[in-house]
């Protein structure tokens, strides 16, 4: 008998599908902290944890080595990406630039948009009253990125996904005490008034005041920038 007639054959559509799915689970273990900065990821051990081959692992961790979450170390393999301070600063001032000008370029919400994106922060209330930080990461990104989606600037958004991926693992910071949980959900709450007003303005100062909020401990500064630099090199927090 041919071994072919009774081999399943993998399809495109499902080999596409498992890779999805290993990225999927590759990227929200460094974002939640599961796989440490620097830590290897260790080929045979992580397919067998996600039950797939090591195809769709590889081709997923090619995937994240583009977007940053992952070096690749030739003869040594794939690790996660560790950043200094000053790396840390840079990719906050590009998100600092690039989501202030998603928020002055958003089209306004109409009733259903706003009413998803309450929803959204509602969610986000009952995961931090529960404790559920990943959740809470999770529903923080839908409440974003629905946000930012309403810009025409599809380009800018794309970058600032890739910029958010780096930088998402240090929100596990801000999540750890009850009241930085509290005080995220209220800043939500105000972006969404100034939304519903149709408040530009608002809407950017409420932005700005929310990104430095989310930085607390976070470094800033970026390298090189001194009292002889000009103060736009330097970001600046909110009033």
């Amino acid at each position: 008998m041919n071994d072919t007639a009774t081999t399943p054959k993998t399809t495109p559509e499902k080999a596409r599908g498992a890779m999805a799915r290993t990225l999927q689970q590759l990227k929200a273990m460094i974002v939640n902290g599961e796989l440490s900065p620097g830590e290897q990821i260790r080929q045979e051990e992580m397919a067998e944890q996600l039950e797939v081959s090591r195809v769709p692992l590889r081709e997923a961790m090619n995937v994240l080595a583009d977007q940053g979450l992952l070096v690749h170390r030739r003869n040594q393999g794939y690790f996660v990406t560790k950043r200094a301070p000053g790396e840390h600063a840079q990719i906050r001032r590009m998100l600092h630039l690039l989501e202030n000008e998603l928020m002055s370029t958003i089209r306004w919400p109409d009733e259903d948009q706003l009413a998803m994106l309450r929803q959204l922060n509602e969610g986000m209330r009952r995961s931090a009253a529960a404790g559920d930080v990943r959740s809470l990461i999770e529903l923080n990104r839908q409440f974003h990125f629905r946000m930012f989606s309403l810009s025409p600037n599809n380009l800018i958004l794309e970058e600032v996904r890739r910029l958010w991926a780096m930088a998402e693992p240090l929100m596990w910071n801000k999540y750890e005490r009850a009241d930085d949980r509290a005080r995220t959900l209220d800043e939500h709450a105000r972006l969404l008034d100034a939304l519903a007003a149709r408040d530009r303005a608002r809407a950017v100062a409420e932005m700005e005041k929310h990104r430095y909020s989310a930085e607390a401990g976070v470094p800033i500064e970026l390298p090189g920038a001194g009292p002889d630099l000009p103060s736009r090199a330097r970001v600046q927090p909110a009033s």
